[in-house]
């Protein structure tokens, strides 16, 4: 709605200038045309400024594609079309990921403007040049230089997956040292219990009845055979 009530002013006042170099063409026909031609002069100059700009690969503004719009409407169709072109290799340069994703992506846009040459030489200039800026801005940001090139991610990468392979095997060899500390603990253990039971066995042995009773006649037989001798 602004940029519309701006047209409507811009083409107001255009339109009093008209009306006032018509009222002096009837006044004088010579001032009159003195004043058109300089009017025109104007309008030209700053049209071939907007030539320069698009040549530079540098950015419209919204004054000078309304002049465009008004004065030069083919040169308009082909500055808007390299705004529009601008705007989307912009917005991919956000989706990259890596710096050769960058390179790649400015060599794909570079194709499609050279790809105009034979029937649009004017208009490949023009996208060679806007391609050429966006991608210098971009590059000397902090987003680019905090990318990296694919082969130090993938060395990152591969560190990274090593430093995990190496913190499994210690993981699991401390795992093993623990299985060989439990089977050690236990064959000790096994080994206690059996002297446990042994001396439990021989000394239930002793206490019991049977063995002092085996004790007893072994000494009477004893006594007996000392006698008979």
């Amino acid at each position: 709605m602004m940029i519309q009530g701006i047209t409507n002013i811009n083409s107001y006042l255009n339109n009093v200038k008209m009306q006032t170099i018509w009222n002096l063409n009837k006044q004088d026909p010579e001032k009159a045309r003195i004043e058109k031609e300089r009017r025109q002069q104007e309008i030209a100059k700053k049209i071939a400024d907007i030539r320069s700009k698009l040549k530079f690969g540098k950015k419209l503004s919204d004054k000078e594609l309304r002049l465009l719009k008004e004065h030069a409407p083919d040169l308009y169709k082909k500055a808007e079309a390299v705004q529009q072109e601008r705007k989307n290799f912009k917005e991919q340069l956000k989706n990259c990921k890596t710096k050769e994703d960058v390179q790649r992506l400015f060599s794909q846009k570079m194709q499609f403007a050279m790809s105009m040459e034979k029937t649009d030489q004017e208009m490949t200039e023009y996208l060679t040049s806007a391609f050429q800026d966006e991608h210098a801005t971009f590059t000397a940001s902090d987003d680019y230089k905090n990318m990296k090139w694919e082969v130090e991610q993938t060395t990152e990468v591969s560190q990274k997956k090593k430093t995990t392979k190496n913190v499994d095997e210690i993981y699991q060899e401390v795992l093993n040292r623990a299985e060989k500390l439990t089977c050690h603990f236990d064959g000790l253990e096994d080994s206690v219990k059996k002297e446990v039971i042994s001396s439990t066995t021989l000394e239930s042995k002793t206490n019991s009845p049977t063995f002092d009773n085996y004790q007893t006649s072994s000494k009477e037989k004893k006594s007996t055979f000392t006698k008979k001798a």
